[in-house]
């Protein structure tokens, strides 16, 4: 455990937002741009944030600059020390947990017996998750395919899907059917779940392998035919995630990443470790997941050139 009594002034000023959560390392809904997922990382140890959507990132004064643009710079300024010295935060003892390799190992664990202790689903009787999946373009055998569960223990997010990373279990997300939450949170990760050396998908000895951002987006490309499909879970890839595909002998990427300006700049960073054909989506689609069958084959051949992937 760590424990902030001084200085921590990051915490202080999330504290003083109301944006403080229970961990060292934690993520928000970015103040700072539209969005309507935790794409925010904040470090209070360090004392960082960095928003892996709009790629904001600084320190504490950084996050109340950003926050008050209406005041001036130096007006925000007088507002941050403000804030260091408000009653609010001044006596504030925060305690954070320090991740380790055994809470980590604990965590996952966790996570197995879980997933693996819920009742296998075998996507044949309509349900409301089934309901669900199929008015978004998913067939039961996909489901079925891909292991997904039912989540009877959270009302808020009820459908749960394992993520294998070469076959190795990495943990498990769910994903909410309601569109209220889905405002705030799109989808819910298991306690301890790393991002940043997880790549959903099989990709060892796999020169070429799309990539996608989400797992959902995987999931219809995989139903829509294409082989070697790699979700990162977000819109840049990691470098522990880079020298896991390297490692397993990839050197060519088709960047399926969204058709947006993120999905657009995390194209443009993988072009400095592997060659990369961006993916030619449809006009008006936005990612995998809205494709239909007969959009994925014109696009694909689009990309390919009648190439096989």
């Amino acid at each position: 455990m760590v424990e902030i009594a001084s200085g921590g002034e990051l915490a202080k000023v999330m504290h003083y937002y109301g944006m403080l959560e229970g961990e060292s390392e934690f993520k928000i809904v970015c103040p700072f741009h539209q969005d309507v997922n935790a794409s925010m990382k904040i470090n209070v140890v360090d004392n960082s944030f960095f928003c892996f959507g709009c790629n904001v990132s600084g320190d504490a004064l950084k996050f109340v600059l950003l926050m008050n643009k209406s005041l001036g710079e130096l007006e925000a300024c007088k507002k941050y020390y403000k804030i260091l010295r408000s009653k609010k935060v001044r006596a504030i003892k925060i305690k954070h947990r320090v991740k380790n390799k055994i809470e980590n190992a604990q965590a996952l664990d966790e996570a197995h017996d879980y997933y693996f202790g819920l009742k296998t689903i075998d996507w044949k009787e309509q349900t409301t998750a089934l309901k669900y999946m199929q008015g978004r373009g998913f067939t039961s055998a996909s489901l079925k395919k891909c292991k997904a569960k039912v989540n009877d223990c959270s009302k808020n997010y009820p459908l749960i899907f394992p993520m294998f990373d070469n076959d190795e279990f990495k943990g498990w997300v769910c994903r909410t059917m309601d569109k209220q939450i889905e405002k705030k949170r799109k989808y819910l990760y298991n306690k301890g779940f790393s991002r940043a050396n997880t790549l959903v998908g099989k990709y060892a000895g796999k020169k070429v392998v799309v990539i996608v951002e989400g797992y959902m987006d995987r999931l219809k490309m995989l139903q829509n035919g294409c082989k070697n499909v790699v979700a990162i879970l977000g819109w840049k890839m990691t470098d522990q995630q880079i020298k896991k595909l390297k490692a397993n002998g990839t050197t060519t990427i088709i960047s399926a990443l969204d058709n947006d300006v993120c999905g657009i700049k995390g194209t443009k960073y993988l072009e400095g470790f592997f060659k990369v054909t961006r993916f030619q989506f449809p006009e008006g689609v936005k990612d995998p997941g809205d494709m239909n069958r007969e959009q994925f084959r014109r696009a694909k051949t689009k990309t390919l050139g009648g190439k096989n992937s």
